[in-house]
């Protein structure tokens, strides 16, 4: 198969595009019966559990059996549609009657169209050359209702909605939008946005491993809080401030890891400490959102639960940077860390005018990076905590902790 070529012939990535998408093509084509019908299943199952353990009202049990049978139907209407266009864009991809080209509002973003058809296939390229590659799923969508199930006080409910905005949620007009491709979002977004509901399939997504499917709700029962493109920042500012903001902040964009407590913002990662999180599972538990993600099988929450939390960090302040205090190998430093290279060597200068030397160290961290320590060697530690009392009482601090005399 030929390279893929856009307008003037220019390389549509470093991959053979079409080549790849003929791989994901085969490979969704072969799994989409057990996608569809496994979400069918998880939608029935998943909600005679909540009827079940959250013991619900009649009419609430009903709510949400409704839902569910919505969702299931949308996904009957939207098979068929994904089956045959599958099947025409496999045999256009074969018989090589595609057409590749630039998408008319996003310079990354490649359309290829099947001969003949008024559809398209989409594919990104994002900065770790891989290609995201979706096909669009039209007229799929219903009006439906989730009920209040968890019935958490008005406060606790502001910062688990304070969460969603800050890591996945958006908005659409003035109503609080939610799009993804895990099924236990879905109901984990929609017990803190429930009410009446708009929702569609939008997209179905060819992955390597596997096909998904594009959920989109918009909760029509809210107006959304921390609207604009600053709400997100807004929204973080408030959820920071809670454990259950935080709680649901990680179920949206943190990143699972079995050691650390990783959020994402923006395209960088913020670190919190892992003290945080028996405060994070307390308050879930007490709300019942524990509860729910627990029968949810969220992934998420499953590894945030095998985090075991490790002494808090030992931290002083210089010169408007936090350094946290390592003692390894019987040698005490101080380290600081950058993301640009020139910020880190300034630092190292400053510290240097004041009598202070620095290293600046390079470090990669699960294949990111690099990163950039300034690290202030033992002696100038010591000269420190000689004449300022918060770096006196850190090295107090890890003293103690080693037993060490320093």
């Amino acid at each position: 198969m030929d390279m893929a070529t856009g307008p003037e012939g220019r390389r549509t990535g470093p991959t053979d595009l079409l080549a790849e998408l003929y791989s994901r093509t085969q490979l969704a084509q072969s799994q989409l019966g057990n996608l569809f019908s496994g979400q069918k299943k998880y939608f029935y199952k998943t909600s005679e559990a909540i009827v079940d353990i959250f013991d619900l009202p009649l009419d609430k049990a009903d709510t949400l059996r409704d839902f569910a049978e919505k969702a299931v139907n949308l996904l009957d209407k939207a098979y068929p549609q994904a089956e045959a266009k599958l099947q025409k864009l496999l045999k256009a991809l074969e018989s090589n009657n595609v057409k590749v080209e630039l998408g008319p509002c996003a310079k990354k973003t490649l359309h290829v169209t099947p001969e003949g058809e008024k559809w398209y296939v989409s594919a990104h390229m994002v900065e770790d050359k891989r290609w995201l590659i979706s096909l669009p799923i039209y007229r799929v969508s219903a009006d439906a209702e989730f009920p209040d199930i968890l019935n958490v006080s008005d406060q606790d409910l502001y910062y688990l909605q304070a969460g969603w905005r800050a890591s996945d949620e958006s908005y659409e007009g003035d109503k609080p939008k939610m799009g993804t491709t895990q099924q236990w979002q879905v109901f984990a977004w929609t017990a803190v946005r429930y009410g009446y509901l708009r929702v569609y399939l939008k997209n179905l997504n060819f992955n390597k491993s596997g096909p998904t499917i594009h959920w989109v709700l918009t909760a029509k029962s809210w107006n959304q809080q921390w609207p604009t493109r600053e709400g997100k920042k807004q929204a973080q500012q408030v959820a920071k401030r809670h454990p259950l903001g935080l709680l649901a902040w990680y179920l949206g964009d943190g990143r699972r890891h079995k050691h650390d407590l990783l959020y994402a913002v923006g395209d960088d990662e913020e670190y919190k400490p892992k003290n945080l999180i028996p405060e994070i599972l307390q308050a879930a538990y007490y709300t019942g959102y524990g509860k729910l993600l627990d029968l949810l099988e969220s992934e998420k929450w499953i590894t945030l639960k095998k985090i075991k939390p490790r002494k808090q960090p030992i931290y002083a302040t210089l010169l408007g940077h936090t350094f946290w205090l390592v003692y390894f190998y019987k040698e005490l430093s101080a380290r600081t860390l950058f993301k640009d290279l020139g910020e880190a060597e300034k630092l190292t200068k400053v510290l240097a005018d004041v009598g202070l030397q620095a290293k600046v160290r390079t470090w990669q961290y699960q294949g990111r990076g690099p990163y950039y320590f300034v690290e202030l060697d033992q002696t100038s530690v010591l000269r420190l905590a000689e004449n300022n009392q918060e770096w006196r009482y850190a090295l107090n601090q890890i003293a103690q902790k080693y037993r060490k005399q320093l």
